[in-house]
């Protein structure tokens, strides 16, 4: 978790700590043709106020990338791979884990196994006597929920520190547990009181997804990654098996422990372009594609009703574990995570961007706005170079 460590570990975490495989179980793969372009030259604009615009090549390098896949109309038009990294190589996702935990949701509630308005204690009721008595599917998916948990990552500066975040990642296995007690995530979850009423506000807190994860086991009786395997990773076509971390206790880390070839991240990105088809084959529903894109006034209002200072850039809405950009209409709606995790749609030009990174901390704002500004050129470039 720390720089200049990160660099090496993110790309190994099957070496590093317990993790359970994603497979892809079989099934075609789904092509994605190499019709390269030459983006290299691009202009960006440069990281910070007033800094010159740098190539796009020189973008990847100044912001930490450890791989960028730009797929245009179903083709890899770009394509790039640094720090060691290779078509092949697994890489942790971060945050972006939540958005397939988003997706696997949507594909159980079309098949009428949960609904979003439903009670967390109806369908889990060992949740019962928690800050989630009260609370529905939907407050947990969108993290309007009235849990209280601080996602704080300046308390980095001090790794050793007793805070809730830094316990949590001690206990999800982000970090050493030492000689603590393992209760794991859902155990550690437990521990959380009730800061305010569902529904309030959104406010990003992690822990959230492992339980939207654990609703999921519940209704189909499978764990997690198996899950994963049959909804998503095996229909959407993916080339190489995923993999996600396990707690002390053996329960999938949901919120951000998944790892994934950066090609295969751009596949699962394509189905929120093919309003949840991909290659003529509905895998999610057309309907929670909208919902996420689309979300509603109410969605909206609780984002911006946030008293705390949201993540830099666009963003004017968090549904279904999405991040969505005002500035399209619900068409430009990303999966992100801490130290430069992105999955980026942007379904008017038809154009996904898959980009790892390893960022020297969590959530640099100059680092996070200059990978927006990456996306946005490659865009704006892109159809013209192209048509």
């Amino acid at each position: 978790m720390e720089a200049p460590h990160n660099r090496h570990a993110f790309q190994r975490i099957r070496e590093i700590i317990p993790t359970a495989l994603i497979r892809r179980d079989g099934g075609s793969v789904l092509e994605l043709p190499h019709e390269p372009v030459d983006l290299d030259a691009v202009p960006v604009p440069g990281i910070g106020p007033g800094a010159p615009s740098v190539p796009f090549g020189e973008h990847l390098v100044e912001t930490y990338a450890d791989a960028i896949c730009v797929v245009h109309r179903g083709r890899i038009v770009f394509e790039r791979y640094l720090n060691g990294m290779t078509d092949r190589t697994p890489h942790l996702l971060m945050s972006v884990s939540k958005s397939v935990c988003g997706a696997a949701l949507g594909v159980a509630i079309g098949r009428g196994l949960l609904g979003i308005d439903d009670l967390v204690t109806d369908v889990a009721p060992e949740f019962a006597g928690t800050s989630l008595d009260g609370a529905t599917v939907r407050h947990v998916i969108d993290m309007t929920a009235g849990t209280e948990f601080v996602e704080d990552y300046d308390e980095y500066g001090d790794p050793e520190a007793d805070t809730p975040l830094l316990e949590y990642e001690r206990q999800a296995g982000y970090r050493p547990l030492g000689a603590r007690e393992p209760i794991g995530t859902l155990g550690h979850f437990r521990t959380y009181g009730l800061e305010r009423p569902h529904g309030a506000w959104f406010s990003y807190r992690s822990v959230l997804t492992n339980i939207a994860a654990r609703l999921l086991e519940v209704v189909h009786d499978l764990p997690y990654p198996d899950i994963v395997s049959r909804d998503l990773w095996t229909p959407l076509g993916m080339e190489f098996d995923a993999d996600i971390m396990l707690d002390p206790l053996g329960r999938s880390v949901v919120e951000g422990g998944m790892s994934a070839t950066v090609r295969d991240l751009a596949r699962f990105g394509m189905a929120y372009l093919g309003d949840g088809s991909v290659d003529g084959h509905a895998v999610l529903p057309r309907a929670w594609v909208d919902d996420t894109r689309l979300g509603d006034d109410t969605a909206r209002a609780m984002f911006a009703a946030n008293p705390e200072r949201p993540d830099p850039g666009p963003w004017t809405m968090y549904r279904n574990a999405w991040w969505v950009s005002g500035e399209g209409g619900g068409d430009v709606l990303s999966g992100l995570g801490i130290f430069g995790q992105f999955c980026w749609v942007d379904r008017r030009r038809q154009l996904v961007i898959a980009r790892v990174s390893t960022w020297p901390t969590a959530l640099p704002d100059d680092l996070s706005l200059a990978a927006l500004a990456g996306f946005r050129a490659v865009a704006d470039a892109i159809e013209p170079i192209t048509r």
